[in-house]
């Protein structure tokens, strides 16, 4: 079986609009579904997250999972921040800061 790139995507929204993702990049073997769900410890302990959808570029040879949004009430652009940096100091990356 072929190896692909799976380019998991964590959507971050606020209450008050904004809103960033941050993502991570493993090979594997298996194709993801909607619905199917993804641990990883940036996530807390024993806390899964369901795929919400997911997107093949077969040119690129990568799958894009993307995972149900982080809700942050009542945050800030320094709150969303702090967040999205969390999950860099766990080794996601975060393309477009804000």
């Amino acid at each position: 079986m072929a190896m692909i790139d799976l380019v998991v995507v964590q959507p971050m929204v606020t209450d008050l609009g904004l809103s960033t993702e941050v993502v991570r990049t493993v090979e594997s073997v298996m194709m993801p579904q909607v619905g199917q769900k993804i641990r990883d410890r940036t996530f807390g302990p024993d806390t899964d997250l369901a795929i919400e959808n997911v997107v093949i570029d077969y040119l690129t040879e990568e799958c894009f999972v993307y995972l149900v949004p982080v809700r942050l009430n009542d945050a800030d652009e320094n709150e969303l921040r702090n967040h999205a940096q969390e999950y860099e100091r766990r080794g996601w990356e975060w393309p477009r800061p804000i």
